[in-house]
């Protein structure tokens, strides 16, 4: 459930251009980790192997199957460091971005659990608008609005949760305040609407 689920959310998701080339001089070593990926996908063990090949474009590649799998764990092994290992490599950008959707998929994958959700969907909004700042000329840039937004209105609709769970175990007060928050500081969601009908209905100002 949790793969077919990263599978869905991500289907679009395609790797980078230079992840995939392959060098006729390539050493058997390679091969057979690429020959690994293909055939079995993202295996956390291959990880560790990978690394020691020192292989951009491997680790790339390596971190987008696992993404895409839900080997969240490992995409952050792979790619964590990637810029202080491979100081002139490129598409630096898609490495950072791979590692933002991480909390992105987190988010997506704790609904249910308004509170995890809420704490993933945070690191989620830092590690993308980090990404936009500091690569505002990055070809996958044009997808972070959407994912922005879908983290717009989950969040709003994790507060509101939360805040009905405070009602109905009696602190009133406390949810109502939670909704108030919800109305203001995600005004254009739908929970935000949903809050204020709450509020206006049972006259609370």
């Amino acid at each position: 459930m949790r793969t077919t689920l990263l599978l869905i959310l991500f289907a679009g998701l395609v790797g980078c251009a230079g992840t995939s080339t392959r060098s006729p001089g390539e050493d058997p070593e390679t091969v057979e980790v690429r020959a690994r990926l293909s055939l079995s996908g993202c295996e956390p063990q291959l990880a560790e192997q990978i690394l020691r090949l020192d292989d951009p474009g491997l680790e790339q590649e390596a971190a987008f199957q696992c993404l895409r799998q839900g080997q969240l764990a490992t995409v952050g092994r792979l790619l964590s460091g990637y810029q202080e290992r491979h100081d002139a490599a490129p598409n630096t950008d898609y490495s950072v971005y791979l590692l933002a959707l991480t909390d992105f998929a987190r988010f997506e994958l704790a609904e249910g659990d308004a509170a995890e959700q809420l704490r993933a969907g945070r690191r989620a909004h830092d590690g993308l608008v980090v990404f936009v700042r500091s690569y505002p000329e990055s070809v996958y840039r044009a997808e972070v609005a959407p994912r922005l937004k879908t983290l717009h209105e989950g969040m709003a609709r994790a507060e509101y949760r939360l805040a009905l769970g405070d009602i109905e175990k009696g602190r009133r007060e406390t949810g109502a305040s939670r909704l108030r928050y919800v109305a203001r500081e995600y005004p254009r969601s739908a929970a935000a609407t949903d809050a204020r009908r709450w509020l206006e209905q049972r006259l609370m100002p």
